[in-house]
């Protein structure tokens, strides 16, 4: 069929059919609605997933949820490791020293920053490189109690777990 003879085939046509084609409206208006609902719902289900999931899991980074305090000068105390995490370990305080912000047997994070310093067993002294963070050269064991000087912190709630946090300025092996 070419050009012309489409165009004899339109002019055929009753204009009455034309007229009702561009005037033609689905009457499915029930699904827009119900893919609007649908997609309102699951909108809805995320948000509340990852509310939950920030609660459960804070992250153990500076400027997240948790407001972080600043003290007028260091504190020390003294901790039980339990866990290495890539830029932090899970520890257990067994001596709160000069610390009234962390009681005896509060389950908390120490988190190093670019500034820690790090006194290894060998008297080493290095300093944490968060961008390429290696904690396996610290080389200490879980169980092994460790002295932390600290300046910022989280504040500590209890049965908060190991979301309790920390943010060392130095650590070192106890002597």
């Amino acid at each position: 069929m070419n050009s012309k003879n489409f165009s004899d085939a339109m002019n055929l046509l009753d204009n009455k059919y034309v007229d009702e084609a561009i005037m033609y409206r689905s009457k499915r208006k029930v699904n827009s609605w119900l893919k609007f609902g649908a997609a309102c719902l699951c909108l809805a289900v995320g948000s509340a997933l990852t509310v939950t999931n920030l609660k459960n899991n804070p992250p153990y980074h500076r400027g997240t949820m948790e407001q972080i305090y600043t003290l007028p000068q260091a504190a020390k105390m003294s901790v039980e490791l339990v866990e290495w995490g890539g830029d932090h370990f899970k520890a257990i305080t067994v001596d709160a020293g000069s610390s009234n912000v962390f009681p005896v047997n509060a389950e908390l994070s120490v988190v190093f920053d670019y500034d820690t310093e790090i006194l290894l067993s060998d008297g080493t002294l290095m300093i944490f490189n968060p961008d390429e963070p290696d904690t396996s050269v610290i080389g200490w064991e879980v169980g092994t109690i460790v002295d932390v000087e600290f300046v910022n912190y989280t504040d500590y709630l209890e049965g908060n777990s190991f979301y309790n946090q920390v943010y060392a300025s130095r650590v070192a092996s106890a002597k």
